[in-house]
């Protein structure tokens, strides 16, 4: 792999994937390689479900245990719906899925949703084409393959760890207090 960072040349390095796949014909490297771009989706997929699925400051009603796994199980159905529903839209438009949004979807649908209260097949498939060409309408930029260098993050504090034991380093600050009394 041939990697180009914003300053300094070019560098080639050689990457080895360790995998349970035994034959390499079912994932030729190159499949592998182009795969890798696509290992930061997991992530969104995480944050849309979390932050941009619920809301800000949603929190599950439920108090009994199996009401809790009742409720995320509700979320994560809908979920589900929603990314088929964005998959759907990008194959009828020929696009990535990746270039719809996950906020703008949420927003249509709950605005279509409200109007199809015992809706028949016929009004709902419309509803659904109707949702299609607001998304495909829509879509969000190509996005750039993420091709971040292998480096070692610095640690954000760079002052020394004091162990318990260990007594505290005199410092360079000096306080003086002047005490005054008011007049009564």
């Amino acid at each position: 792999m041939t990697i180009r960072p914003q300053e300094g040349p070019p560098r080639t390095e050689t990457f080895r994937l360790v995998t349970s796949l035994l034959d390499h014909r079912l994932a030729p490297a190159h499949q592998l390689a182009a795969a890798y771009h696509q290992r930061w989706e997991i992530e969104n997929g995480f944050a849309e479900l979390k932050n941009r699925l619920r809301g800000a400051g949603f929190i599950l009603r439920s108090k009994a245990p199996e009401l809790v796994c009742q409720e995320i199980y509700a979320l994560l159905t809908v979920y589900q719906a929603l990314c088929a529903l964005q998959t759907r839209a990008a194959e009828h438009g020929g696009t990535d899925p990746d270039r719809i949004s996950f906020t703008v979807t949420v927003q249509i649908a709950r605005l279509a949703v409200a109007a199809q209260a015992a809706a028949d097949v016929t009004t709902l498939d419309t509803a659904r084409r109707e949702v299609t060409t607001e998304l495909l309408a829509a879509l969000l930029p190509p996005r750039r393959n993420r091709q971040c260098q292998r480096i070692k993050k610095p640690t954000k504090n760079t002052f020394e760890v004091r162990k318990r034991d260990q007594p505290r380093t005199p410092s360079n600050v000096r306080c003086t207090l002047k005490v005054t009394k008011h007049p009564t």
